[in-house]
């Protein structure tokens, strides 16, 4: 582990640091005080106080670099840069269970077993971390080549999300514009900007499509449509598309 870890972990300003006080000590305009703390005051006037803002990037790079290794060598390194005598390294020392299973141990039915210092015990399928200590050799080993070999997915994999299927009654030729099929007959559309549902979450293709399908883009805050015309024979052929009236969709 390299001598300036502690350094690097903890080079991030504290959470609430703006909200501090400029002097300890205040007139209070409470009648029951005459003076108050700055912790106080920023609690009562703002509802948080400063808290820890830990840079663990490198703490989890360090401990992904790791695998392979005894366990007891890895934590011997951590503890001498990450020693008892400052709270705040003993602090950092508390998120290595946000990365390692640590406390892992055989059943009676000779499967693996995590005992998390918080939450459920279980089996790898339900461990958070992406590490584990082996507890046959006591070596630090990756969590998702375990759950590969037991033929389980990992929380991660289940989590994630899958790709949307691509629609056939839609095809995006730019952020702010679209062919679209609706009642079976094709439309050219423009928008006023690219379609969002909040600020900063763009909208799907079925957000889209349910939205000038019903005419909900009428009520949306965020996007109009500036633009719609049925798009002639010749587009079609162009674009290779075929106006169906007969359908509902």
């Amino acid at each position: 582990m390299r001598e300036d870890m502690f350094k690097v972990i903890v080079e991030r300003p504290r959470w609430g640091s703006r909200s501090a006080t400029k002097s300890k000590i205040r007139h209070d305009k409470c009648p029951d005080r005459t003076h108050a703390t700055g912790h106080r005051l920023v609690l009562e006037r703002t509802g948080w106080t400063k808290c820890l803002n830990e840079n663990l990037a490198p703490l989890k790079r360090y401990l992904q670099a790791q695998v392979g290794r005894k366990w007891d060598d890895v934590f011997s390194d951590i503890c001498a840069h990450l020693d008892t005598g400052s709270t705040v390294k003993m602090h950092v020392r508390t998120h290595i269970d946000d990365f390692v299973m640590r406390h892992v141990h055989r059943d009676k039915d000779g499967h693996l077993t995590g005992h998390p210092p918080w939450g459920r015990r279980g089996g790898p399928a339900g461990w958070h971390q992406d590490l584990y200590v082996d507890p046959d050799d006591g070596r630090l080993k990756r969590t998702e080549a375990l759950c590969r070999k037991m033929g389980v997915q990992t929380p991660r994999e289940r989590w994630r999300r899958k790709a949307p299927t691509p629609r056939d009654d839609l095809r995006r030729l730019s952020d702010r514009e679209c062919l679209v099929r609706l009642k079976g007959i094709w439309y050219a559309v423009t928008f006023d900007r690219p379609p969002r549902m909040k600020k900063r979450v763009p909208c799907t293709d079925d957000d889209i499509v349910h939205a000038l399908a019903t005419g909900a883009w009428r009520e949306a805050d965020r996007w109009q449509v500036m633009h719609k015309r049925q798009l002639n024979k010749k587009e079609l052929k162009v674009s290779r598309l075929q106006n169906d009236p007969s359908s509902s969709h």
